[in-house]
């Protein structure tokens, strides 16, 4: 089965220009199997929003994978907590496992918040549930009414609920309690209503294993200044001596909160815990198939060393999809100039 490619301009870390080749492959996955789809998807060149009509307030299915640098292999899983053998559970201990990466995620039935005399706020017991979303909807987070009427995010999460300020609701009652749970960074009813809008740096985590979105905190801290005001192709050049950050690829990482810190090779075990209907531990190991890579300038064959830029599972579908980049320094303005063809080679 041929790989899907494409080639994309871009930027190294460092600032110099460079051309990325991608080679995208699609896979079927089933227990302790992986298999090549017959039907291939393409290289995409957007993103793919849940909601079309309203991007900005949705989850999203795919990032684009027109990326010429990823500093690390983005790992993204869209799924749900399945309770084993389909019997109701109130909570679910949810993890990703793949090679050394390990995330783990709390599941929680529909739980609301309490004022109890003498304790406080506290949550009621979760109701039981045969499947809940991993989801940054059902994660903390989400927008809050302040005091004075204007409307804030939570800025690692604007999707999610559980984010209020005191004083603005007649009751606890009215806060939709979060399903979804870092196992490192759990939920307290406190967390719920806050004093200042300051305070959202001390809320936990949210928690999800699906892709996070550009405008979420800290992701959209690292965009800083892109390459292409550096090399002084805009119309009006920053000024260099200034404060402002440079460009921290971490930027162009899709992945959740400790699913993108890893370089990966292509052949590590997967676990998947709690994620399956049938198999409280779905496992298979990823695909060895390490596609080989030419970047054609002219006559000139130049191989590319292919590095795993995303891995993507869509649990729910039994799909996954990896995509490779290998590059090489230059322009392709440059190159088109001087009248050579470039093109890519993936077999």
């Amino acid at each position: 089965m041929e790989w899907q490619s494409s080639i994309v301009p871009g930027y190294s870390p460092d600032g110099k220009p460079i051309i990325s080749v991608i080679a995208k492959r699609t896979y079927l996955l089933s227990q302790n199997r992986v298999i090549i789809a017959d039907d291939q998807v393409p290289v995409q060149s957007s993103d793919i929003p849940s909601d079309p009509q309203n991007p900005m307030n949705c989850e999203m299915l795919y990032e684009s994978d027109a990326v010429a640098y990823k500093p690390k292999t983005d790992v993204v899983v869209l799924c749900k907590a399945h309770a084993p053998n389909g019997k109701p559970v109130r909570m679910l201990e949810t993890a990703v496992s793949i090679g050394p990466l390990v995330k783990k995620i709390l599941a929680f039935g529909n739980r609301k918040i309490e004022n109890r005399f003498m304790k406080g706020l506290t949550f009621t017991d979760p109701e039981p549930f045969t499947s809940i979303d991993l989801s940054y909807s059902n994660a903390f987070g989400g927008r809050a009414v302040m005091r004075d009427g204007s409307i804030v995010p939570y800025p690692p999460n604007p999707l999610g609920k559980g984010f209020h300020f005191k004083g603005t609701l007649e009751d606890a009652d009215q806060i939709q309690v979060p399903n979804c749970e870092d196992i490192d960074s759990q939920l307290q009813p406190e967390h719920l209503l806050i004093t200042k809008y300051e305070e959202w740096k001390n809320l936990p985590v949210p928690a999800s294993y699906g892709w996070t979105r550009q405008f979420f905190f800290p992701r959209y801290t690292y965009a800083g200044i892109i390459p292409e005001m550096l090399s002084g192709t805009t119309e009006k050049a920053p000024d260099l001596n200034t404060n402002t950050p440079k460009m921290d690829f971490r930027f162009y990482q899709g992945a959740s909160e400790g699913m993108g810190d890893f370089l990966l090779n292509g052949n590590e075990p997967v676990k998947l815990y709690g994620l399956d209907p049938e198999y409280p531990v779905f496992e298979f190991k990823l695909p060895g198939d390490i596609p080989g890579m030419s970047l054609c300038i002219g006559d000139e064959k130049i191989p590319l060393p292919p590095q795993l830029q995303t891995v993507f599972i869509d649990k729910e579908s039994g799909g996954m999809i990896l995509v490779w980049r290998g590059f090489k320094e230059g322009s392709l303005m440059n190159f088109a100039e001087r009248g050579r063809v470039v093109s890519c080679l993936v077999d």
